[in-house]
C-alpha cells in the first residue's frame, strides 16, 4: 500500500494542530482582558467589539484560565508553531513536495472546475494530482498566513526591541489588529479544511495518522462531494493513480 504522507508531514501536521488550538484559545483569553485595539481614551476604526466586548459564548473556547496563564501558554505555543512550521517547510524543500502545493498556471481554471463539481454543475470529479486545485490554494495559504501571524505576534510581543517590525505593520495598534485578523482567517481555513475532510475525504484521516492510503478511496475515484459520494464502476483511474503522477506518491 502506497504511503500518502511522510512521517515528518504527519508529525508536523498534528503538532501544528495542537499548537494552533491552544494559541487561538489562549489568544482569545488575552484579547478578552482588553477587547479593544485603540489605547484608552482613543477609538479605532475597525473593531466591532469596541463597545460590547467579545460575545459571551467565546468563553467556551478560552484556554489558560486567567490572563497570566493564557499568556504563558500563548508564548510557549508560539515557539512550537514556529519550529514545527520551519521543519515542515524545510522538509517540503528538501524532498521536493513543494511542487504539489505551489500554484501553477491553470490552477485558477482547475479551481473553477472543482467549484462547479462541488456545486453539482459538473458531473464528474476533475482529474487531480495529490491535491486538487482548491486544496492547493488552501494548503499554500496556510503557511503564508501562519508566518504573518508569527511576525505580527512578535511585533506586539516586543514592540521596543523589534520596533522596526512593529512599525512595518503600522505601529502597535495596527500590528495587534492584523494579528487578530489573521487569526480569524486561519480559523476559517481550518474550519473549511476539517469540514471537507469529514464530508468528502474521511479516508485521508488514516493517511495523516499512519501514512497508509488506498487509491481506490480517493475523492476522485469515489466522485466525492460534501456528504455525497459514490464509487465509480470503473476503478481503473484510481488504481492508475498508484503508479501515475510522481507527485501522488
Amino acid at each position: 500500500m502506497p504511503v500518502r504522507h511522510h512521517w515528518v508531514v504527519r508529525v508536523t501536521h498534528w503538532t501544528t494542530a495542537v499548537a494552533f488550538f491552544i494559541l487561538v484559545g489562549s489568544g482569545l483569553r488575552i484579547f478578552a482582558a482588553y477587547p479593544r485595539f485603540a489605547r484608552r481614551g482613543e477609538s479605532f476604526c475597525c473593531n466591532p467589539f469596541e463597545e460590547s466586548g467579545l460575545p459571551s459564548w467565546v468563553q467556551h473556547f478560552w484556554f489558560g484560565g486567567w490572563l497570566a496563564g493564557a499568556r504563558n501558554w500563548h508564548f510557549a505555543m508560539m515557539w512550537v508553531l514556529a519550529i514545527s512550521g520551519v521543519v515542515y517547510l524545510v522538509f517540503l524543500y528538501r524532498h521536493g513536495e513543494w511542487r504539489t502545493l505551489v500554484p501553477r498556471r491553470g490552477d485558477l481554471r482547475d479551481a473553477w472546475e472543482m467549484a462547479r463539481f462541488y456545486l453539482f454543475v459538473r458531473k464528474d470529479h476533475p482529474v487531480q494530482g495529490k491535491h486538487n486545485a482548491l486544496q492547493k490554494l488552501a494548503y499554500f495559504s496556510m503557511p503564508v498566513a501562519m508566518s504573518f501571524a508569527i511576525l505580527t505576534g512578535l511585533a506586539i510581543w516586543k514592540p521596543v526591541q523589534l520596533g522596526w517590525l512593529t512599525a512595518l505593520f503600522g505601529g502597535y495598534v495596527w500590528a495587534r489588529y492584523w494579528h487578530f485578523v489573521v487569526m480569524l482567517v486561519l480559523v476559517a481555513l481550518v474550519a473549511v479544511h476539517v469540514f471537507m475532510v469529514l464530508t468528502v475525504d474521511p479516508y485521508s484521516l488514516r493517511a495523516m495518522l499512519t501514512g497508509g492510503w488506498d487509491p481506490r478511496t480517493s475523492p476522485e475515484a469515489r466522485n466525492a462531494r460534501p456528504f455525497f459520494w459514490k464509487r465509480r464502476r470503473d476503478d481503473s483511474l484510481a488504481v492508475g493513480q498508484e503508479h501515475g503522477r510522481p507527485e501522488d506518491v
